[in-house]
């Protein structure tokens, strides 16, 4: 089912000025201060806005969708990329396919893809062919595949994967001869336009990003203070470097919940930082949102196929009881439209250039989102 919008102001028409910010509930927010002095921005730059869209359905359909995400003013739309999973996601890229035919503005690709379940030159040709179709519009966000190469037997990617991939890639797309084991190619019509962008959530990843990739996607929650922390790490990777800060586009992931009732949107969202409570690093990414980590449990259920991508959610809500509240709250953008508009005004001021939103689902289009995010938080902006 399809749903149209009647929003009249197109997203990236919105300015974001300095301000001082009062939060109406700085304790649930899980902000350490009632207040916080946001930095000067320069008043002509704009963040831009994308959202997270999974294959539900037939490739048309996704098309069609796109169509709606475009004239609802988002910037750009990414597919996620698991292929299979639990049966019922298909191949990315047909559905991109399909939206790139129904759309003319709006940027695509997979969110995201990976180097080892899709060979790197796999991804590059499709990635090209994807641009061709919709006339310079295609990306290559690209992480580990954690989430995808267990179900082929593999483990992750390693950083210097990552970077082979990334070169590779670069190499590709601007037309250098590249060898491809005993094979040379040399694309007939370079596409060095095509921005090539590293999903990052440790400090060595976030590093990489900075060192190697025209983008970083930062995925370490809605706390301000964990942004920071993957920013820091960021610009160490473009000073190392000798890149600018110009040289890598920084886009945030914002899980988030746009719903009058605080309390039924944290529960809904409990699971979404399940994967973040036992991140390596968590200890030091907590200590800087001021918490505290939770204790784990031993033998967690694990939902099928697992906690992030749950066909039942409700087992996934039963699986993260131990998550507290304040956690929920603080590592997603969660509330009303009033309290989700202050999340990303101060957000807006960490030198992010973009927001990738997303919600809890994984087998339904993010309707609720899209209309909560078009109607009640971005013309509050």
């Amino acid at each position: 089912m399809f749903i149209s919008f009647s929003w009249r102001y197109p997203i990236n028409s919105f300015r974001y000025s300095a301000s001082l910010v009062q939060f109406a509930s700085p304790a649930a927010m899980g902000y350490r201060a009632t207040q916080v002095q946001r930095s000067l921005r320069v008043s002509s730059m704009t963040i831009e806005h994308g959202l997270r869209v999974p294959m539900v359905g037939l490739p048309q359909e996704t098309g069609a969708y796109a169509k709606q995400v475009e004239a609802a003013g988002f910037d750009f739309m990414w597919v996620p990329d698991t292929p299979l999973l639990a049966g019922l996601w298909r191949d990315v890229f047909i559905h991109l396919t399909c939206a790139a035919l129904e759309t003319s503005k709006i940027r695509l690709g997979p969110g995201v893809t990976n180097p080892i379940t899709r060979h790197p030159v796999a991804v590059g040709s499709a990635i090209i062919t994807l641009d061709e179709v919709s006339e310079g519009r295609a990306e290559v966000p690209y992480g580990t595949g954690y989430s995808s190469a267990y179900i082929i037997g593999r483990k992750a990617a390693t950083l210097k994967l990552m970077r082979d991939a990334a070169a590779l890639w670069r190499n590709i797309f601007t037309g250098e001869r590249t060898q491809l084991g005993g094979l040379e190619i040399q694309l007939d019509l370079p596409r060095p336009d095509i921005p090539i962008i590293m999903a990052a959530s440790g400090p060595k990843a976030l590093q990489t990003a900075g060192e190697v990739a025209d983008g970083v996607l930062i995925m370490v929650g809605a706390h301000p203070g964990c942004v920071e922390w993957a920013l820091e790490h960021v610009d160490a990777g473009v000073a190392k470097a000798g890149r600018a800060r110009s040289d890598v586009k920084r886009t945030l992931v914002l899980t988030a919940c746009v719903d009058n009732d605080r309390q039924r949107a944290i529960d809904t969202m409990r699971p979404c930082v399940g994967n973040l409570c036992r991140h390596r690093f968590v200890s030091e990414l907590f200590d800087r949102a001021g918490l505290t980590p939770p204790p784990v449990p031993d033998n967690i259920p694990q939902p099928y196929p697992d906690l992030g991508h749950a066909v039942d959610w409700e087992e996934a809500k039963r699986a993260t009881a131990w998550i507290p509240d304040d956690i929920v709250a603080a590592m997603n953008a969660l509330g009303s439209g009033e309290e989700v508009a202050e999340r990303v005004q101060v957000l807006s001021d960490l030198d992010i250039d973009a927001i990738w939103w997303r919600d809890h689902g994984t087998w339904e289009r993010p309707d609720a989102l899209m209309k909560g995010l078009v109607e009640e938080v971005l013309p509050r902006l």
